[in-house]
C-alpha cells in the first residue's frame, strides 16, 4: 500500500489539512487514519478579531502575554493573522456563526482576553465544522514511523501491516487523557508525541499542561465534564464548602491557570464539598438569557434539576490541554523531513497558558498550514523506500493503570517540584516502554519550568 500523505487524526486539524491538500494538490494521494477519541466536536467556538477595537494584533498580545514567554513569536503570529480567514472559509462552507440583532458577531469574552473575541454557532461549532469538512476516514492506530535516510518513508498500523508514503501529518491530539481525571478521552494518550520521538523529532515544553478550572465531578451523570469559564463573566459563582467565594467581588476573573490553582488550593485547604469538588453556582445567572447563549449547554443542565436557581455543580480541575508537545516551526514542519504536526499535538502556540478559544483556532490555521507544507513537500519528495519493521511492542493496560495514578497524585494546579519530583520517582518502577519515558519527561519539564 502507498499514499502521498497520511493524515494521523480526524479531528479538526487533520480534516483542515484535507482540506488544504484538496483545494491546493488534488493529484496527490491522501489518506487519513483515526484511533478515536477527537476532542474537536466539543469546541463551542474559537477566538477571532470581530469585536470593535479587536485586531489581530490584539489577539497576539494576549496570547503572548498568556503564554508567558514560553510561546513562539513566530507561530502566535501565524494564529492571529489567519483568524479572520479561518472565519470566512467556514461561513463559505456553511457555519452559520451567532449574529447579534444589529448583525454583528455575538463573541464570547474568555478568561485571559482583552476583548470579547470567541465566535461560535450555538455550542456546537466544532461538530459543525467536522460536518462541513467531513472526508473519508479509515479507523486504524498508527504504531510506528519509518523513515529512510533520515526521511519520512512510511508508517506500521496496530495489525503489523505497512503502509508507504512520502509525508505524514501527525493531527492527533494531546496526553490529556494519561491523567485519570481529565476533561478529555482517555484515547488522547501521546500516540501523536510517541510517533514523532520514534522518529527522531524533537519535543519541546512537554512539561506545560492546562487544567482546566472547572471540570464536574458531581452530578456523576456529567462526571469529567468541563463546565465552560466564561459563564463566570457573566454571574456565575465559585463557592466553598461554606459559601465563601473563591473570587473577590469586583476583580477580573484571572487566567485560567491562576484559577485552577485557586480552585486546587482551596481543595487542598479542606474546603471541598462532599464529593471533592468546588461549587460552581449558577443560579444567578439569567435563565433566558442563558438559554439564549448557550442553548446546548442550557438543554443539557437544565434536566439536572427542576428549577434553574438550584443549578450547581462540584468541580475540579482536570487535565485539558497540553500545551507543550512536537516541536514545529511556521509551517507546521518538524527536524524529520517529510514529517509536519499540528493542533494539540504540537508545541509553542500557547506557551505556560491558553486563552479560551485559542485551541479551536489553532486546530483550524495550523491543520491548514501543514496541509499546504505537506503537499509542497510531498510533491517534490522521491519515491520512499521504508524499511522492514521491527516487530510491535505492546504496553500492558496496567501501565496506563498506574500513569493515570501516578499524574493524578504528582501533577496537578500548583504541584511544586518535590511533588512532581516524587512522581517521576514512582515511575522506576514501571518498564521501560516508551510512554513510561515520555511521562518522565513531562514530569521532569515541569520541575523545570517551575
Amino acid at each position: 500500500m502507498s499514499t502521498d500523505v497520511l493524515i494521523v487524526g480526524a479531528g479538526l486539524t487533520g480534516l483542515s489539512a484535507a482540506a488544504e491538500l484538496r483545494e491546493c494538490a488534488p493529484d496527490l494521494r491522501v489518506r487519513i487514519v483515526d484511533a478515536g477519541g477527537a476532542a474537536s466536536p466539543e469546541i463551542m467556538g474559537f477566538s477571532v478579531p470581530v469585536a470593535p477595537g479587536d485586531s489581530p494584533e490584539a489577539l497576539e498580545r494576549d496570547t503572548l502575554r498568556s503564554g508567558g514567554g514560553a510561546a513562539d513569536p513566530e507561530l502566535v503570529h501565524a494564529l492571529a493573522i489567519h483568524a479572520r480567514p479561518e472565519l470566512r472559509r467556514l461561513e463559505t462552507l456553511g457555519v452559520a456563526f451567532d449574529r447579534k440583532a444589529d448583525g454583528s458577531y455575538d463573541t464570547r469574552h474568555a478568561v485571559g482576553s482583552s476583548f470579547p473575541r470567541v465566535v461560535h454557532s450555538g455550542t456546537s461549532t466544532g461538530l459543525q465544522a467536522m460536518r462541513c469538512l467531513a472526508a473519508p476516514v479509515e479507523p486504524r492506530r498508527v504504531v510506528r514511523l519509518l523513515t529512510s535516510g533520515g526521511r519520512i518513508a512510511g508508517a506500521q498500523f496496530a495489525d503489523g501491516s505497512t503502509l508507504r508514503t512520502r509525508a505524514v501529518i501527525l493531527a492527533g491530539g494531546g496526553f490529556a487523557g494519561l491523567w485519570k481525571f481529565s476533561s478529555w478521552s482517555k484515547q488522547l494518550r501521546g500516540d501523536a508525541l510517541l510517533l514523532a520521538i520514534g522518529a527522531g523529532a524533537e519535543l519541546r515544553d512537554p512539561g506545560l499542561v492546562q487544567f482546566e478550572p472547572t471540570v464536574t465531578v458531581h452530578p456523576e451523570s456529567l462526571s469529567g465534564f468541563p463546565v465552560i469559564t466564561t459563564l463566570l463573566h457573566e454571574g456565575a459563582r465559585l463557592l466553598d464548602r461554606h459559601g465563601v467565594s473563591l473570587l473577590d467581588p469586583g476583580e477580573p476573573v484571572p487566567p485560567k491557570r491562576r484559577l485552577a490553582e485557586l480552585i486546587q488550593h482551596a481543595i487542598n485547604a479542606g474546603r471541598a464539598l462532599p464529593h471533592g469538588g468546588i461549587c460552581y453556582d449558577l443560579s444567578q445567572l439569567d435563565e433566558s438569557v442563558f438559554a439564549e447563549r448557550y442553548p446546548g449547554y442550557y438543554r443539557r443542565f437544565r434536566k439536572l434539576t427542576p428549577s434553574f436557581r438550584e443549578l450547581k455543580f462540584e468541580v475540579r480541575p482536570g487535565a485539558h490541554t497540553t500545551l507543550g508537545g512536537i516541536r514545529i516551526d511556521a509551517g507546521g514542519a518538524t527536524s524529520v523531513p517529510g514529517l509536519f504536526a499540528a493542533g494539540e499535538a504540537a508545541g509553542g502556540v500557547h506557551g505556560r497558558d491558553r486563552i479560551g478559544g485559542n485551541a479551536g483556532l489553532e486546530v483550524l490555521v495550523f491543520g491548514r498550514i501543514a496541509g499546504r507544507s505537506a503537499a509542497d513537500y510531498a510533491a517534490a519528495a522521491p519515491e520512499p523506500d521504508p524499511p522492514e519493521p521491527p516487530p510491535l511492542l505492546t504496553v500492558p493496560d496496567t501501565v496506563y493503570a498506574e500513569i493515570a495514578a501516578i499524574l493524578n497524585d504528582h501533577f496537578i494546579p500548583g504541584a511544586d517540584a518535590s511533588r512532581l519530583r516524587a512522581g517521576a520517582e514512582r515511575l522506576a518502577g514501571l518498564p521501560d516502554f516508551p510512554i513510561v519515558r515520555l511521562v518522565r519527561r513531562v514530569l521532569n519539564d515541569a520541575v523545570e519550568k517551575l
